[in-house]
């Protein structure tokens, strides 16, 4: 269990790693599968993300946050009539959760006097815990009014489907957090078009300050050797 206490951002990125895999894997999937997929992705993420959050508090929010989650996406496969509702909820909740996660880490990260491996892969699993945040947003907003984006042809289709929805989504937040902005998928609306330059700024302000912080802890490491 010390172990994996010290490697815990290690085994996050190692999820959140298998989760871009496997989600877009999910489309061509049985009904079985898919609920039974949907049931042991909450556990594993609910067990990992527990391991993340280290005060008593904080895990009691990631348990009330994350619990609307995976009940909503279990929802999503077995009641094609609550579809709707369920993926709102799934989104908002997510969105939450991954929002106080990324705060989590950060505080752990500027609290630290010393830096690790660990250290770094935690400031990394913030960038993409951050990006996926973003990316319920969008989706979000697609569930509402689908007009705010515009779709090349060649993913129109797929952007309907529910787990490609949500990757594809991912997809187009990572490309804006990193300002490459690929224009197979392209904001419209207004609400869209804040929401990304935001994100972009987010992005640019989180590298510098972590990567700021770790040189810091890395200089204060060296002048203690010295």
């Amino acid at each position: 269990m010390k172990k994996l206490l010290e490697r815990k951002h290690l085994v996050l990125l190692t999820l959140l790693a298998l989760v871009v895999i496997v989600e877009p894997m999910l489309a061509d999937w049985s009904e079985r599968s898919l609920i039974f997929s949907a049931v042991v992705g909450a556990l594993v993420n609910l067990g990992v993300l527990l391991v993340i959050f280290n005060q008593r508090w904080e895990r009691w929010l990631a348990v009330f946050l994350y619990l609307p989650v995976g009940l909503s996406n279990i929802a999503h496969e077995l009641f094609s009539d609550w579809a709707q509702t369920a993926a709102i909820v799934y989104h908002c909740f997510a969105l939450v959760f991954l929002g106080f996660a990324v705060v989590v880490v950060l505080k752990r990260i500027f609290r630290q006097e010393a830096i690790r491996t660990d250290t770094v892969v935690g400031g990394f699993c913030g960038y993409l815990l951050a990006a996926l945040a973003w990316g319920n947003a969008y989706g979000l907003i697609y569930l509402f009014s689908p007009g705010s984006f515009r779709v090349a042809d060649a993913v129109t289709t797929r952007v309907g489907e529910w787990h490609l929805q949500r990757f594809y989504f991912g997809y187009f937040s990572v490309t804006t957090l990193t300002s490459l902005g690929y224009a197979d998928i392209t904001p419209t609306g207004t609400l869209v078009l804040w929401l990304s330059w935001i994100e972009v700024l987010f992005g640019q302000i989180y590298v510098a300050v972590v990567v700021a912080q770790l040189v810091g802890l890395r200089l204060v490491q060296s002048l203690k050797r010295a």
